[in-house]
C-alpha cells in the first residue's frame, strides 16, 4: 500500500550515518546499492518496481517535491530529510535536485538482452566506453528506439555509475542491462542465436541505411577516442560508418549510437 502523504520524513543532522552512506554510494557506486538522484529517476524506478531502501530529501526538495513523491513510496522505505547544505555535500552532482535514494538493483543476465521472441533481437553493446554520461545516453537511446537490451562489456564504465543512471533518465529500469560481460561471451551468444554483429567505425564502406538492421542484430559501439577494439572489429560481421559532410574524425559515442539506433528502428518499421 502507498505511504500516506501525511507521514513526513525523519529529520537528520549533518553527521548522521545515512548521509555518510549516501556519500559513499555516490562516490563509489554499487555494490551493494544503486544511488539515484532527482525526482524523474526516482519516479521511473518506482514505476518499474525497483525497491527503494532509503530516500533522502533536502529541506527545499521536501517542500517542492514531497506532495507528489511521498505517496509513491512503500511503507518499508526509510525516509529522511537533511538541511540543504548537508544534502548537497552527500551528492555527486553540482546542482542536486532535492531528492535521492538508495535502491536494491541487480544487472540482468546476458541472455535477457536478446529478448524472448518477437521482435528480433536488437542489442546495443558498449566496448571500452569510459564516459558514464555517454553510456547513460546510449541506454536512453536504446530504450527510445526499441532495443531489446544493452550490454556493457568488461572494459566499459559501469551502467550503474550514478552519472550513467542520471543520464539514462530512468531508461536503465525499462530494459535489460547486462554489465561486465567478457567480449568473447557476447560474440559467442550472438553466434549461438544467429545475431549479426555490426560494429560502428570511423571509416567503413557500409552506410547506416545499407546495414540491414531488420534481422537479429547486435550493434557494437566503441571507446570515445579509439573506437571498437581491433579484435572485436575482426569478429564483427560488418562495420558501419556514419557519413559526415565535413572533416570531422568522429561523433560523440552517445550521438553516434543514437543515430544508428534510429536507423535500425526506421528499417524495422518497414
Amino acid at each position: 500500500m502507498p505511504r500516506p502523504a501525511a507521514i513526513e520524513p525523519t529529520p537528520i543532522g549533518r553527521h548522521h550515518a545515512l548521509l555518510t552512506e549516501f556519500r559513499r554510494a555516490f562516490k563509489a557506486g554499487p555494490p551493494p546499492l544503486l544511488a539515484l538522484e532527482g525526482p524523474r529517476v526516482l519516479s521511473e524506478a518506482i514505476r518499474a518496481g525497483v525497491r527503494l531502501d532509503q530516500v533522502l530529501f533536502s529541506r527545499t526538495g521536501l517542500a517542492q517535491l514531497g506532495p507528489k513523491l511521498l505517496p509513491q513510496f512503500s511503507k518499508h522505505t526509510e525516509l529522511a530529510v537533511a538541511d540543504d547544505a548537508a544534502f548537497a555535500a552527500a551528492m555527486d552532482a553540482a546542482h542536486p535536485q532535492g531528492v535521492a535514494a538508495l535502491a536494491q538493483f541487480a544487472a540482468s543476465p546476458l541472455a535477457a538482452a536478446f529478448g524472448s521472441g518477437a521482435p528480433a533481437p536488437l542489442v546495443l553493446a558498449a566496448a571500452g566506453l569510459q564516459d558514464p554520461g555517454n553510456l547513460g545516453t546510449l541506454i536512453r537511446a536504446a530504450d527510445a528506439f526499441g532495443a531489446t537490451g544493452v550490454v556493457a562489456l568488461a572494459d566499459t564504465a559501469s551502467p550503474f555509475n550514478p552519472k550513467c543512471v542520471r543520464a539514462s533518465a530512468g531508461s536503465l529500469f525499462h530494459l535489460p542491462v547486462a554489465s561486465k560481460v567478457p567480449a568473447a561471451d557476447l560474440v559467442a551468444a550472438c553466434r549461438a542465436r544467429g545475431v549479426r554483429v555490426v560494429a560502428a567505425a570511423a571509416r567503413a564502406d557500409l552506410a547506416p541505411e545499407a546495414a540491414q538492421f531488420e534481422g537479429p542484430t547486435c550493434l557494437l559501439l566503441g571507446q570515445e577516442a579509439s573506437g571498437v577494439p581491433r579484435e572485436l572489429l575482426r569478429a564483427a560481421d560488418a562495420a558501419v560508418a556514419i557519413p559526415m559532410a565535413r572533416e570531422i574524425d568522429s561523433l560523440n559515442a552517445g550521438l553516434a549510437g543514437a543515430i544508428l539506433l534510429y536507423e535500425a528502428a526506421r528499417q524495422r518499421r518497414r
